[in-house]
């Protein structure tokens, strides 16, 4: 059996966690934030949001997943009240707003641990690693004394969907996904959420 852990995560993990949030996101973040800064790749521009100490961006909220003493995946939540006090970003471009308006019209998962990104280097994946992850997510909800889960996903992700749901996750509400040649999902976004009574 694979010897795997989970730990905090720290500043070396930055480029992984930038990584994680590429793929998990579908292309959104691409679309976001690419050419932000002229002659920069976007993995190194979506770095900078982990490096914001003031923020729940930040990598102190994050997990990193190791197997055989390697890191190859992450995990980036927090409590979804504390995002109300993020500053805003600098980098993020007025004018792409409207990519990220089905997550503004869905209901704001308030009082949850709200689980933004989980993901694994695509030679990882399949080995029941995400479950490990989000069972990690959901003891650091307790310990925060938060009652729920939240996370929103694209509903053709499929093998996403299926992890959440065999969790016990629900579909809370549903967005028509926007329309944008970097964002590899069409249809719908979830929110799902999931008690922790």
């Amino acid at each position: 059996m694979t010897s795997v852990q989970i730990r905090d995560a720290q500043v070396s993990d930055i480029p992984l966690l930038a990584y994680v949030c590429l793929q998990a996101t579908g292309g959104i973040f691409e679309a976001l934030y690419q050419g932000s800064i002229p002659g920069r790749e976007t993995s190194h521009i979506v770095e900078h949001l982990f490096s914001r100490l003031n923020a729940t961006s930040s990598y102190r909220n994050c997990q990193i997943f190791e197997a055989k003493g390697e890191a190859v995946g992450g995990l980036h939540g927090y409590p979804f009240d504390a995002s109300t006090q993020d500053p805003g970003d600098p980098l993020a471009r007025a004018d792409r707003f409207h990519l990220v308006r089905p997550f503004m019209e869905l209901p704001p998962p308030s009082g949850s641990y709200y689980v933004s990104s989980v993901g694994f280097y695509s030679n990882q994946r399949g080995r029941g690693y995400g479950r490990q992850l989000m069972q990690e997510a959901e003891a650091i909800a307790r310990t925060k004394a938060l009652n729920s889960m939240s996370l929103h996903v694209f509903e053709r992700n499929s093998p996403a969907v299926t992890l959440y749901k065999s969790m016990g996750y629900e579909a809370l509400g549903r967005q028509p996904v926007v329309t944008h040649p970097l964002i590899r999902y069409d249809g719908q976004l979830l929110l799902m959420g999931k008690s922790l009574d």
